[in-house]
């Protein structure tokens, strides 16, 4: 996948906001983009920024986690709805 049809993808997010060359996802948007690595795929979940370039994708995760991938290596991008704080609950009254 080119760098400028994840840049296509992510402009079209809902809450992702363009910093230059940079995506920032916000914490409530749950994104999660998926790498070739071989005959395996890599998962990199929570995602705060993507920054694209012609040669080079940073991800940067909201653990504070860095992953640098060539764009070609990406293979897809999961574009979730917000997460909502869910009532935590044991079921009692």
């Amino acid at each position: 996948m080119s760098h400028l049809l994840v840049g296509k993808i992510l402009e079209g997010a809902h809450n992702v906001k363009k910093d230059g060359a940079a995506y920032v996802i916000p914490e409530e948007v749950d994104a999660t983009i998926f790498i070739q690595m071989g005959n395996e795929v890599l998962q990199v979940a929570k995602l705060a920024r993507v920054e694209t370039a012609n040669d080079v994708l940073q991800i940067a995760t909201q653990k504070g986690e860095l992953f640098y991938f060539p764009p070609e290596h990406v293979v897809g991008l999961r574009l979730g709805g917000e997460i909502k704080a869910s009532r935590t609950s044991a079921g009692f009254r």
